[in-house]
């Protein structure tokens, strides 16, 4: 169909379309950098506790409105974690960071929130590991809470779909990755208690449920299935966790009399098994779940391979990267954003019929993707990753409304049937992923340059 097949789009912002190249300078990139940053489109939230909203809370009178009325106020793991790689990015470039001015530590305040709240609620890992519950999504309001109170940090007593192994994973990621690369000590006075007992408990936590054969709720909350999605996340972070412990050594914890302990050999293990249920599902999302089907793209699936960009490391290898991303772009992606999977009905406050091609458009997934893209030509310096790279980029920035925010998604109006922002605006997540962006298409051009200073004839030669 036309409409998922299209790589170009129209600017909804006119000011900002204006800076849109088809090639970029490091002079054009920063305009556009300056711009951003300028009308706030980047700038994210944490609160006090290190918590954040997932409609960043930036005034009262529209986007405090947007948080609340759809409860996305809250704080979810997943969202929390995609700020916190974009914090960490920015804080680490004083030159990208100019104007945003995000502190240093503030990316560590994230993490350190989500490892605090498991802190509080680790009978939910204990009560399934000793099988006070089944722990299995139907059941899942017993399983470790994902979405809570961004400010006390405590759970929220409303039901909710918490059966998130992704976002789980998300934290055990980040957690060994900044471990292993030096931006956090265990032996620094850093909460080293409570980061020891969130990674020994989930260890135990993710044997207990099979993680690399669970069936889990997946990132979007709707499908009971067994999640190519939430499997790689889990064999990403289980990969940067055996790192460390195989350096470092066993980890352990005690409570109520047990002594938990994992070692390196056991980390390894579930990442093995992670792997082989990986290749057997190929590039499908789900080929087993609750009620039979299977969906064969999902745009939840370059959530764990922006995480193997980011640490350098491809999922199984980069022929099935390349192979996920290019069935969402020619399944998935639409004039303005990417619909999250086919005949996607929710338009983020109800679930409405939607013909084929005029789904919900997401605005994370083009610079998620431009990221993803931007690491496979720094890695390969092959071209065609940059091409792809500046196009979604292009796409992210076309996606920034006219009152310069970005939005979750663009929706059809049932009114007037015109394409609008939907009414979760601007959402931290898609906020974070358009700085990534920015960020990497930086480093791609200076990569770039670099390449070409090298190749280029010395004075002697010439």
């Amino acid at each position: 169909m036309s409409v998922t097949s299209s790589s170009a789009s129209t600017a909804q912002n006119a000011e900002l379309g204006k800076l849109i190249r088809p090639a970029y300078s490091l002079a054009d990139l920063d305009c556009v950098r300056k711009a951003l940053i300028a009308n706030n489109t980047i700038k994210v939230r944490r609160y006090k506790s290190g918590g954040h909203s997932a409609v960043s809370v930036l005034d009262l009178e529209h986007t405090l409105e947007n948080a609340v009325d759809g409860l996305l106020v809250f704080h979810w793991d997943r969202d929390n974690i995609m700020q916190c790689l974009a914090e960490l990015s920015f804080a680490e470039n004083p030159d990208l960071n100019a104007g945003l001015n995000l502190p240093g530590d503030q990316w560590k305040r994230g993490l350190l929130a989500s490892v605090i709240h498991h802190q509080k609620g680790e009978h939910r890992f204990l009560d399934i590991i000793h099988e006070g519950h089944s722990g299995y999504p139907k059941d899942y309001f017993h399983r470790p809470h994902i979405r809570y109170n961004p400010i006390s940090l405590h759970e929220v007593g409303d039901p909710w779909g918490h059966g998130q192994n992704d976002s789980l994973s998300f934290i055990n990621f980040l957690l060994f990755h900044a471990l292993n690369t030096g931006r956090m000590k265990l032996s620094d006075g850093e909460h080293p208690a409570q980061l020891t007992d969130f990674a020994t408990l989930l260890h135990a936590y993710f044997w207990k449920i099979n993680v690399w054969a669970d069936f889990d709720l997946g990132a979007w909350e709707d499908r009971v299935a067994e999640h190519w999605s939430s499997i790689a996340c889990a064999l990403i972070s289980f990969r940067e966790q055996y790192d460390f412990m195989l350096k470092h050594g066993p980890m352990r914890t005690t409570r109520n009399g047990n002594t938990y302990l994992h070692e390196a050999k056991g980390v390894l293990e579930m990442a093995q098994k992670c792997e082989e249920r990986l290749r057997e599902l190929g590039t499908r999302e789900f080929i087993r779940a609750d009620g039979g089907g299977e969906r064969q793209v999902d745009l939840a699936q370059i959530n764990p391979i922006l995480l193997a960009a980011f640490c350098g490391r491809p999922i199984l290898d980069d022929a099935n990267t390349v192979a996920i991303l290019e069935n969402i772009e020619r399944v998935l992606m639409a004039p303005i954003g990417i619909a999250r999977y086919e005949w996607d009905t929710w338009d983020g406050r109800i679930n409405r019929q939607f013909p084929r091609g005029s789904e919900a458009q997401w605005c994370h997934g083009s610079p998620q993707m431009s990221y993803i893209y931007g690491e496979l030509f720094q890695r390969t310096g092959e071209t065609r990753y940059y091409d792809k790279q500046v196009m979604h980029f292009n796409r992210a920035l076309a996606s920034v409304s006219k009152r310069w925010m970005i939005p979750e998604a663009w929706i059809i109006d049932q009114k007037t049937g015109e394409w609008v922002p939907d009414a979760n605006e601007p959402l931290a997540w898609a906020q974070s992923m358009l700085a990534l962006s920015v960020v990497q298409m930086h480093n791609s051009l200076v990569a770039q340059k670099h390449k070409d200073l090298a190749s280029a004839p010395s004075r002697a030669a010439a």
